[in-house]
């Protein structure tokens, strides 16, 4: 059974998706607030397996709300309106979360991932999370793997390849990681970092870590660790007009 308290300054929210919670027998909602300044007593005195919880409400968003923790030993997904800087914010720090109006099948996918022991929540990620918000760090993510948390900067991924819908991290120093998240994520989160460049749909590279184009069709680029990432066709003249010639 799966323990639940479910915080959103909004009743209605709340009253939804108790509902949606309601249809699932392996789930019981222990708790709902309004009020984000009870969450953390409500927490410590029903100690849940997972929490939603709501970013913007009054007295207390939903990152400071998690960060009167010192350690957090209970799951979290986030719950909030369409804000991309926030989605991209959750994303870099390998954190859940759900839109609203929220999916059934998006809420299912959200518990079999915590009874899969897919779901990270941390201390250190939500007090990165909480600096990404407030625009005082941008360079570095979160990597969940089985391992653990690795926060590694964004400079440091040599490329990143996708396999089905997990991704595998190839940094500069040889080492490589596996996130289940799929490369479509990563793509968001990087595009406004003008290092990175997707040449196919199954990579995304940094461009710094190229050590030789080969011509072709598309072409073929041979990065620092001597792997070969194909250039599609319809990529190379983007991909060449990046560099300066001579």
């Amino acid at each position: 059974m799966i323990k639940v308290i479910i915080i959103d300054d909004e009743k209605h929210a709340i009253v939804t998706l108790q509902h949606e919670l309601e249809k699932f027998a392996d789930v019981q909602v222990l708790a709902t607030t309004q009020k984000s300044q009870d969450a953390k007593a409500l927490i410590e005195q029903h100690k849940p397996d997972l929490i939603f919880i709501d970013i913007e409400m009054p007295f207390m968003n939903g990152f400071e709300v998690l960060e009167q923790f010192e350690n957090i030993d209970f799951k979290v997904v986030f719950t909030t309106a369409y804000n991309q800087y926030a989605i991209k914010a959750i994303r870099m720090n390998a954190l859940d979360y759900l839109l609203k109006p929220i999916d059934s099948d998006e809420l299912r996918a959200a518990l079999d991932m915590f009874v899969n022991n897919e779901m990270a929540s941390s201390s250190e990620q939500i007090q990165q999370l909480s600096r990404f918000n407030s625009g005082k760090i941008t360079d570095t993510l979160a990597l969940s793997t089985q391992e653990g948390l690795h926060f590694v900067k964004t400079d440091d991924i040599m490329y990143l390849e996708a396999s089905g819908c997990y991704t595998y991290i190839f940094m500069n120093n040889n080492t490589k990681h596996l996130v289940s998240k799929n490369l479509a994520i990563f793509e968001e989160v990087l595009k406004d970092n003008p290092i990175y460049f997707r040449p196919h749909k199954s990579h995304i590279i940094n461009l710094k870590c190229i050590k030789q184009y080969i011509r072709g069709e598309g072409g073929e680029l041979i990065m620092q660790n001597n792997s070969s990432i194909t250039l599609s066709r319809n990529k190379k003249q983007e991909f060449l007009g990046l560099f300066n010639k001579v």
